[in-house]
């Protein structure tokens, strides 16, 4: 193997751990949103009695008036 072989294949080892780190980190990031979101709707449902389809037609009117405007 040559030194620019050498060199190259460090350099891809070194981007593809990056990139490999940062997927983690967003995947973490995601999965912990995720849960937070599914804990809100669970508790809107247990104390209010509020359930997942009354929240998302909340949602979709918020949004209408919102780019209607």
């Amino acid at each position: 193997m040559t030194g620019t072989e050498l060199l190259i294949t460090v350099g891809a080892i070194a981007i593809t751990w990056f990139v490999l780190r940062w997927l983690v980190g967003v995947m973490k990031l995601t999965l912990g949103t995720a849960l937070k979101i599914a804990a809100v709707v669970l508790l809107l449902q247990l104390v209010f009695g509020i359930g997942p389809e009354r929240l998302w037609e909340y949602w979709r009117q918020l949004w209408s008036s919102i780019t209607s405007q």
